[in-house]
């Protein structure tokens, strides 16, 4: 393949820019445009220190060499390290390019690194969720996918379907010598693969809460505080707040991190019946939209009310907030999921924020794996169909449940990339940056 380069670090103004390079020419190019103490005698995995010779300016700064078996793509690698200004890193750029590199599509050095074996899919699209993820626990789950946790035990689910597979085909090719060695074991074989594909989906709660935070909707009657509690929660002042009963018309949306989960909150207007204000009403139903996509709906009630405001939210998991509480007291009802807070001194706030990080409970298997990706748990569950269907046509053909099984295997495979097509190997590095 051709030598490609591109700038891997952000464009802008910093104190390091990166311009990286990878190709069988890499070390030429290197060779031609930087120059050191002992120019040509390139040591591997050493930072030295040189000129970087533009076509119309010089620059100090460091390049390493990566040799093909110890490289990010697994091929000869060249990464340049000059100032982090702007017209530099595109002058570095356009100097290699100009000594016959190919200027880098998007993710095509991981995709490179794919390619060589170096990752699978699953790990590549690991990275990607390391250099979005917005909180430590989304960082973590990332890791872990990046590490080959979820590809190693999706590889353990497809090597043993590969072994019942063959086995199957056996029988095929040998009916009278196979049928009563591999037919009887069968069913517990589809079904240990199918344990191990609802263990993996049973972490997708997790997964979806890692990569992309706890949503919670502040709802309740008008002038309960939720406006308040929200600025109170993000610790600014994100929404209005006044005296005026439905001041809130629309959803105020901000986000937080809190022991390394993302907290997404939603002030909604307040919910009362008889109002005669066609933007209120509005405002109200945007309001039940918000509750019926939250994970968790918190029910916020005025501690002085005199009766309950009669909301009911069906089988979302709710919390019940009692705000207002530096006035009224802090004394609440006993029931499960129940907290006392003061918006105005933020007294019980923290509790409330601890028990919505508390809903990610940070657990996969034993490499620490959960799913974050739709791509993955769509795939899981074509395969668990597939092997579903496996499971009942056992009384049939052989044929029948071959089909079943290959359909199985193809779907996890298309998750390390195994069994993926080209269009899909293409679709997932063309959500990558240039430069990775």
């Amino acid at each position: 393949m051709s030598t490609i380069a591109a700038i891997s670090s952000p464009i802008g103004v910093g104190g390091i820019g990166i311009v990286r390079v990878s190709g069988d020419e890499a070390l030429r190019i290197a060779d031609a445009i930087f120059n050191f103490e002992r120019k040509g005698q390139w040591q591997p995995l050493h930072m030295h220190f040189g000129t970087f010779v533009a076509r119309d300016f010089k620059d100090r700064g460091y390049a390493v060499y990566f040799p093909a078996k110890q490289a990010y793509t697994g091929e000869d690698t060249v990464e340049f390290y000059l100032h982090g200004g702007v017209r530099i890193m595109q002058g570095a750029l356009e100097t290699i390019l100009a000594e016959g590199a190919q200027l880098a599509g998007r993710g095509e050095f991981t995709k490179r690194a794919f390619l060589a074996g170096r990752l699978s899919l699953a790990d590549a699209e690991g990275v990607m969720d390391m250099i979005s993820a917005e909180s430590a626990a989304g960082i973590r789950a990332a890791y872990a996918l990046m590490e080959g946790a979820v590809s190693e035990r999706i590889n353990s689910i497809i090597d043993g379907l590969g072994a019942t597979i063959a086995g199957l085909e056996a029988t095929l090719d040998y009916p009278d010598e196979m049928e009563d060695e591999v037919l009887p074991s069968l069913p517990d074989a589809i079904n240990a693969a199918l344990a191990e594909i609802d263990a993996l989906l049973a972490t997708a709660r997790q997964g979806k809460i890692a990569k992309y935070g706890v949503t919670c909707a502040l709802v309740g009657a008008p002038n309960v505080g939720k406006s308040s509690l929200l600025n109170a929660m993000l610790g600014q002042k994100r929404a209005i707040v006044t005296d005026v009963a439905g001041t809130t018309r629309d959803t105020v949306e901000g986000s937080l991190e809190y022991n390394g989960v993302k907290i997404n909150l939603i002030d909604t207007a307040g919910l009362r019946d008889g109002s005669e204000d066609g933007i209120e009403r509005e405002g109200m139903q945007r309001a039940r939209i918000a509750a019926e996509s939250a994970d968790i709906i918190l029910h916020v009630i005025d501690r002085g009310a005199e009766s309950p405001d009669g909301l009911e939210f069906g089988e979302k998991k709710v919390f019940s907030v009692f705000n207002k509480c530096d006035v009224f007291g802090f004394a609440i009802p006993r029931m499960m999921y129940a907290y006392a807070v003061s918006a105005v001194t933020a007294q019980g706030v923290d509790d409330l924020l601890e028990a919505i990080a508390s809903e990610y409970k940070e657990h996969g298997g034993a490499g620490g794996e959960v799913l974050t990706n739709e791509r993955h748990i769509s795939a899981l569950y074509r395969a668990k169909r597939a092997l579903k269907q496996a499971i009942a046509s056992i009384d049939g053909t052989v044929d029948l449940t071959l089909v079943d099984l290959r359909e199985a295997y193809d779907a996890l495979g298309e998750i390390t990339g195994k069994t993926a097509t080209e269009d899909v190997v293409n679709a997932i590095f063309d959500r990558f940056c240039v430069g990775k």
